[in-house]
């Protein structure tokens, strides 16, 4: 299969943007708060110490070192438990869709995902139910065809046993298994369940889309 290359970056608009502006702002209020800290803990001690020596510069540095210390472990766990909760708003979905995937692959096709009001990939929710209802729809139709070959089958036991060789009911029996059959057809054709099926389904696409666009 070839690689896959990116060649668009900007995908979800919305979504990117909105945290490209909360990571620069982030950055810019950081930046804002430690030149605050930097100005009033260094330069309004130099600028009002009178009789500025290197000895009293020395001694104004060494207090001043471990005041931004502190400032800036404060600023680290802000940013920290600020991050948790802008984060939990992409990880809360992910977290809802992984288990969501395993209830589903595990059989249960009635689980629809339910994301809280302010999370994000709400987008990716309506998808994913859309798949659940799809795959639900393709299982109760595959029921519906199992049920009909079977009660197919039993009927044409019970004509055996009978020795009951009717040509028309025969002819009719045949009819509907072959019936079944398409049926069967139509319902797994849109399946891919190798590479080479999707390279197929791939090229078949992109000759529709040609004989249209040479249409127009």
């Amino acid at each position: 299969m070839a690689q896959f290359k990116r060649h668009t970056y900007l995908i979800k608009t919305g979504l990117q943007l909105r945290y490209m502006c909360m990571l620069v702002i982030s950055m810019l209020t950081v930046a804002m708060a430690i030149g605050w800290v930097v100005y009033h803990t260094t330069w309004s001690r130099i600028i009002n110490t009178p009789d500025l020596s290197i000895d009293k510069l020395s001694i104004i540095f060494e207090s001043v070192n471990a005041q931004l210390v502190w400032w800036i472990l404060g600023f680290v766990v802000i940013i920290a438990i600020i991050s948790l909760f802008v984060s939990h708003k992409i990880a809360g979905p992910v977290y809802r869709l992984e288990e969501s995937s395993k209830l589903i692959a595990a059989g249960d096709l009635t689980h629809k995902v339910h994301l809280r009001q302010g999370d994000e990939l709400f987008d990716l929710q309506d998808a994913f139910n859309k798949m659940s209802d799809s795959l639900c729809s393709m299982v109760a139709k595959d029921r519906e065809i199992i049920d009909r070959l079977a009660k197919t089958g039993e009927s044409l036991k019970c004509k055996i046993d009978q020795k009951d060789f009717d040509k028309k009911e025969i002819e009719n029996v045949a009819y509907e298994l072959n019936s079944i059959i398409e049926e069967l057809k139509l319902v797994t054709s849109g399946f891919k369940i190798n590479e080479k099926e999707s390279e197929n389904h791939e090229n078949q696409d992109s000759e529709k889309d040609e004989a249209v666009s040479s249409e127009n």
